[in-house]
């Protein structure tokens, strides 16, 4: 058999309805091109991997424990024979364009080696998605406050220009939600580094990428929605522990020493910022826990709830579960 033009993965942890909404919507915007398809479910305790099989039998769905976003996204990946791989959420929906026609942007476009596209919140606004890639100085920014210091937003890794995410343009990294990758980036690139359990393993990968030569680029001809969960405190702990990771493995031992100090501050900050407020107004008590979090990780207080209770065998019992529903990024 011919390899088909693009093979769609998508990671699963409970979330059911989400998953086959994306699916669907996946289906729907296909478009006139060889498709896999592709589901690998972490362990999920609300049937949705018998679900998407009884609905979707074009589906090819593979069950294993919860070892993390790139674990399961590397399973599929070893079984996908698509020209393309497009890592898609399960919390996201196509609005606009037809993968046919993004399989067919990058064909006309041989340099580039992973690629996403215009994603929106909820509510329709569009998420600061593209990125740059991670140093200390731009963690020190993030940590200072940036967004709302105007000499330091451009020394944030995101970039905050929503204006120019409807220019085509390269970029270092590109959100996980919905990112394309060509098979031979991939084969060049290697696979997702399962030591990120959850967060930052397509910062390092696209870095990956664009060291084996390929660009990365922002094609804003395609939109989807990403329905983001909410921001909850095992998942900033999660963050704080793939940042670290992720500063140790590129940064060297100076460089992740002090991005180590600037997410601490980022996170001791906030703690002391709102802690005070948060003794009379309860809607910010849930803000200061994420953050208490986030810290106790950094200062080795605690460890990350959900790859810990996932590493247990614990994420079915009501410490993690909800908590990862959308799988990546």
């Amino acid at each position: 058999m011919s390899a088909p033009d693009l093979s769609v993965v998508v990671v699963t942890h409970n979330g059911r309805e989400l998953a086959l909404a994306t699916l669907r919507s996946a289906l729907a915007a296909a478009g006139p091109i060889a498709v896999e398809w592709l589901v690998t479910d972490n362990g999920s305790t609300d049937g949705t991997p018998d679900a998407i099989a009884a609905e979707l039998p074009e589906v090819t769905v593979v069950r294993s424990e919860n070892r993390g976003f790139a674990h399961g996204s590397n399973l599929a990946l070893r079984r996908a024979r698509g020209r393309y791989v497009l890592l898609l959420n399960p919390d996201v929906e196509i609005e606009r364009g037809t993968l046919a026609e993004l399989v067919a942007t990058l064909d006309a476009q041989p340099a580039v080696g992973a690629a996403s596209v215009i994603q929106r919140g909820s509510n329709g606004e569009v998420l600061p998605s593209v990125r740059r890639f991670p140093t200390p100085l731009r963690s020190l920014s993030e940590a200072l406050l940036g967004e709302r210091l105007p000499p330091l937003r451009r020394h944030l890794e995101r970039d905050l220009d929503l204006p120019r995410y409807f220019d085509e343009r390269d970029a270092d990294w590109l959100c996980g939600a919905f990112l394309i990758a060509r098979r031979e980036a991939i084969a060049d690139a290697g696979p997702l580094d399962e030591r990120f359990f959850l967060y930052s393993e397509e910062t390092d990968w696209c870095l990956r990428i664009a060291d084996a030569g390929w660009r990365v680029r922002h094609l804003p001809a395609f939109e989807v929605t990403h329905h983001e969960g909410p921001v909850t405190p095992p998942r900033v702990a999660e963050e704080c522990r793939s940042r670290l990771l992720y500063a140790r493995k590129h940064f060297g031992r100076a460089g992740a020493l002090a991005t180590h100090a600037a997410l601490i501050l980022k996170h001791g900050l906030r703690v002391a910022l709102v802690a005070g407020p948060a003794l009379v107004r309860p809607a910010l008590r849930d803000r200061l826990r994420c953050e208490s979090y986030g810290l106790a990780v950094l200062v080795g207080a605690m460890e990350p709830p959900i790859s810990t209770a996932a590493r247990s065998g614990g994420i079915a019992n009501g410490v993690a579960r909800g908590e990862v529903q959308s799988g990546g990024a």
